[in-house]
């Protein structure tokens, strides 16, 4: 996994371990970040602050990253492939 000093979005602890568990590289999250093709608002979580879903293709296979609204960097929240 990169260093997140070297990269230009942050993530929580839960979205690393998704990412590990779930087989999906840093590439691809920073991929969908700078390139996703539809961003939409995250359904409404109880204690949890707003979030926004990017997803973009990566590899042929679509990616959705979860962000923290309003965050710079970008705060990544969890990450799951779709379909």
């Amino acid at each position: 996994m990169q260093d997140e000093t070297t990269r230009a979005w942050t993530s929580t602890g839960h979205a690393r371990f998704q990412a590990r568990r779930r087989g999906i590289p840093d590439a691809a999250v920073s991929w969908v970040i700078e390139h996703y093709h539809t961003r939409r608002p995250a359904p409404p979580r109880d204690a949890a602050l707003p979030a926004d879903i990017l997803i973009g293709a990566y590899n042929g296979r679509d990616l959705k990253v979860y962000v923290e609204r309003g965050s710079d960097p970008p705060k990544v929240k969890t990450v799951v492939w779709d379909g």
